[in-house]
């Protein structure tokens, strides 16, 4: 009686454990990123950008970050900051828009971009249409230099 009461109570920590979702693993998310724009006639159509991540703490990490929309207009947005880093992913908040975040979410072979804001005309201190939104592929996980890609910033 008492092996099948220990058997039972055995058998109900397990499966109990095993029922429970995992938590999420860490991603590094060291490395570079870059979203290609289409060329066509000599011309890129389309957003394109780069975005270096380098990984300071478990908690920390400095960003850097070009983007582009391409032909005809050719407008351009960059920023480079230092973001805590939570639950594989990150949040900007541009100084000069406080209405708008930029929510980049890892996982093991890229990055995905959202926006968040609560004015629908924001555009996180960037020119319209220039924010590269979804996903975009890690093109290395070398360490990157951190600098300014851009003279608008």
């Amino acid at each position: 009686m008492i092996k099948n009461l220990f058997t039972i109570f055995f058998l109900s920590g397990f499966l109990s454990v095993d029922s429970q979702p995992s938590p999420r693993n860490f991603i590094n998310p060291t490395g570079t990123y870059i979203l290609k724009g289409e060329s066509h006639k000599g011309e890129i159509r389309g957003n394109f950008a780069e975005i270096r991540i380098k990984l300071l703490e478990d908690s920390l990490l400095a960003i850097t970050l070009y983007c582009n929309n391409g032909y005809p207009a050719y407008k351009a947005g960059a920023f480079t900051d230092t973001l805590e880093y939570a639950a594989n992913r990150s949040v900007h908040q541009a100084k000069s828009d406080p209405s708008c975040q930029i929510v980049v979410s890892f996982d093991t072979d890229g990055l995905h971009i959202n926006q968040t804001y609560t004015d629908p005309l924001s555009t996180c201190g960037l020119e319209k249409g220039v924010l590269p939104l979804g996903f975009i592929e890690k093109h290395s996980a070398a360490v990157p230099v951190i600098q300014l890609l851009s003279r608008l910033q």
